[in-house]
């Protein structure tokens, strides 16, 4: 008999990200922890359940066997602890929250400052995940609510089979040295660019804008740092394309103009079985009330 769920934790999280230094940092342990799990696990069963292939690990067919009922029992776990925690009433215990940059220094920031005011017993954990990995990381375990992006014209499907709140939509701005402003995308084209990485959500919503208004901007910087994207404008080297939530107090030195048509939502998603669960609904409570302070009229003054 398995005595110890955490056995499963770490064989889930080692499938899903190929090594054990990765599966232990998605689980907070030392590879060396992980590694333990893993050879009790083994020793429990009777059976290998990875072997090495290389640098990676894999599982054996046992392992995958074994993986595909403990993720339903993780699964199950999850949902009893939700039940649990409904009883109790009241929010307690850790909240893993994967953020987005220009969402943390405002809305975030503001939502936990009086989630953690009114409930003291709640353990909010926030990490800013590069690019477009918070949903990812959700959908892995390593997260009890993933708060993310979709564009209007770029829009994907990255949330099916989760629980998603929109919190608020936002126009997209057109930044501009204040020396040579520009008021619409056309006005921009021959201009260089900075933009996010092109497999980025906000890489390809540049991409769509740039196509639905026929130009093919020259792309001199490419970086998903808000702050820096701001900076070199600023500086004079480039025009660029950002939600307004980043550049909430513009800079002297930077134009901006609303896109028209263009627009960022906002949303914060969970997993279906810790929806329920006191400490996470309140959080996103939270996040909903906070939005109010943000949207669309403020955010474009």
């Amino acid at each position: 008999m398995i005595s110890d769920i955490r056995r499963i934790q770490a064989l889930h999280q080692l499938a899903e990200r190929g090594t054990v230094t990765a599966a232990a940092a998605a689980l907070g342990y030392t590879p060396s922890a992980v590694s333990q799990q893993l050879a009790a696990l083994e020793a429990e069963l009777g059976v290998p359940v990875i072997e090495r292939r290389g640098r990676n690990v894999v599982l054996t067919d046992a392992g995958h066997v074994l993986l595909q009922h403990g993720r339903d029992a993780l699964t199950a776990l999850e949902l009893a602890e939700s039940t649990v925690a409904e009883l109790q009433g009241e929010p307690v215990g850790p909240v893993r929250i994967g953020a987005l940059a220009s969402a943390t220094a405002s809305l975030i920031t503001h939502a936990l400052r009086t989630v953690m005011a009114e409930y003291p017993r709640l353990e909010p954990n926030v990490v800013v995940h590069p690019l477009d990995r918070n949903v990812e990381e959700l959908r892995l375990g390593a997260l009890d609510i993933a708060v993310d992006q979709s564009y209007k014209l770029s829009p994907h499907s990255m949330f099916d089979g989760l629980e998603v709140t929109e919190l608020l939509t936002e126009p997209l701005l057109l930044l501009s040295p204040q020396d040579t402003p520009c008021e619409t995308v056309d006005e921009a084209a021959d201009l260089d660019w900075v933009c996010s990485p092109a497999d980025s959500a906000c890489g390809r919503s540049t991409a769509g804008i740039a196509a639905r208004y026929g130009i093919a901007p020259r792309y001199r910087y490419e970086t998903d740092d808000h702050f820096a994207t701001v900076r070199l404008v600023g500086a004079g080297l480039a025009v660029a394309v950002l939600p307004a939530l980043a550049l909430l107090h513009p800079p002297d030195g930077v134009h901006t103009a609303v896109v028209p048509g263009a627009a960022r939502t906002i949303s914060a998603a969970t997993r279906p079985s810790a929806r329920s669960r006191p400490a996470v609904a309140t959080v996103i409570e939270h996040l909903t009330i906070a939005a109010e302070a943000f949207r669309l009229d403020s955010l474009a003054a």
